[in-house]
């Protein structure tokens, strides 16, 4: 177990390695960006695998969140990127991603986009695909939230 778990530690690396470019152009659309955040509640709630009986299996997990969020007033829109991989006891690594743009402290949702059920052996080829494929899939719907996101920012001085 612990061989996965050292296998589950260099996937989130990695992870970060290719999500590390969406983050910095983040931080150039709002300075004050929030990279890789882990008290986000939603993420916590919304990325963990929704698998029935899983969640006895999970051995590691990982999940961070960077949220764009330029305003403080109750109109205010929100971006978020979120994160996750599991380990599973028996040595798969689930891989879960989520873009997210809403209205700030509603249930509702301008844009939202989750990756496919993903997984693969920790350490293997197919994982390393997973994680490139997945990245990339995020990237293509980060550029569509992005475009939603703007959208819906209030014009200055409008709450």
């Amino acid at each position: 177990m612990e061989q996965y778990k050292d296998l589950a530690h260099a996937a989130v690396r990695r992870l970060q390695e290719l999500t590390a470019p969406l983050n910095s152009g983040l931080k150039s659309l709002y300075p004050r960006t929030q990279v890789d955040s882990m008290t986000d509640e939603l993420t916590q709630n919304t990325v963990r695998s929704m698998r029935p009986g899983w969640d006895q299996q999970i051995a590691f997990r990982w999940q961070r969140c960077t949220l764009v969020a330029p305003f403080d007033r109750p109109s205010s829109t929100t971006l978020r990127m979120s994160r996750s991989l599991e380990l599973l006891s028996n040595g798969l690594i689930l891989l879960n991603l989520l873009i997210l743009v809403a209205p700030k402290g509603t249930m509702g949702s301008y844009f939202d986009w989750q990756s496919g059920d993903g997984s693969a052996l920790a350490g293997s080829a197919e994982a390393e695909k997973l994680l490139e494929d997945a990245v990339r899939e995020l990237t293509d719907a980060l550029r569509k939230g992005i475009d939603v996101f703007i959208e819906h920012l209030p014009a200055a001085g409008n709450d």
